[in-house]
């Protein structure tokens, strides 16, 4: 079940927290083995550039709800709906 990646207790800390900051060698955002994305790099690298310069242009970003709200009425999958932020402008 995609539902399960990056959710395993064995391998994250607090897998039910959403948390942008955490680390770990084993996370499946890319796939694995031959089915892992071509692309990864480029998108890591465009996400990079992208949340530096949003974060550089709105330093007080912050979430406005420690709870994102998911969509989850497919089986298979967990997709991120909203995730409401607040700052000053």
């Amino acid at each position: 079940m995609l539902n399960a990646a990056n959710r395993d207790p064995e391998h994250f800390r607090d897998p039910e927290t959403f948390d942008l900051d955490r680390r770990s060698e084993r996370n499946l955002a890319f796939g694995n083995g031959i089915h892992f994305c071509i692309g990864a790099p480029l998108a890591r690298l465009e996400g990079a550039i992208a949340f530096r310069a949003m974060l550089d242009r709105m330093p007080d970003l912050r979430l406005a709800s420690p709870e994102p709200d998911w969509f989850l009425d497919k089986q298979n999958s967990r997709i991120l709906r909203t995730l409401p932020v607040t700052f000053r402008s």
